[in-house]
């Protein structure tokens, strides 16, 4: 099982930042019928391979996910995807 740490300073305040991530983990359900939910500042996902965390706070977003067996190979590629969505929302 392969892990994914993604780490990104912001500068929008945790409100700003939860609606950016909330608008990521709405596009990850409908393009990969991902699962979430918010608990506290923590929106938590899931979907079939994959499941993570994203932790927003007032200046900084932490991004933890494991693939299972069959991403794994595609880590690279996943982690890229991530980092460029995440800076896109988070500059938006």
């Amino acid at each position: 099982m392969s892990k994914i740490k993604v780490k990104r300073q912001h500068a929008l305040g945790a409100d700003k930042a939860r609606s950016a991530v909330d608008k990521l983990a709405q596009k990850l359900r409908k393009d990969l019928d991902a699962e979430y939910h918010w608990d506290g500042s923590t929106l938590q996902f899931s979907r079939t391979g994959a499941t993570g965390r994203i932790d927003v706070g007032d200046d900084e977003v932490n991004i933890e996910i494991k693939l299972g067996m069959l991403l794994s190979p595609l880590k690279g590629k996943i982690e890229k995807t991530i980092e460029e969505q995440i800076d896109q929302h988070l500059t938006a």
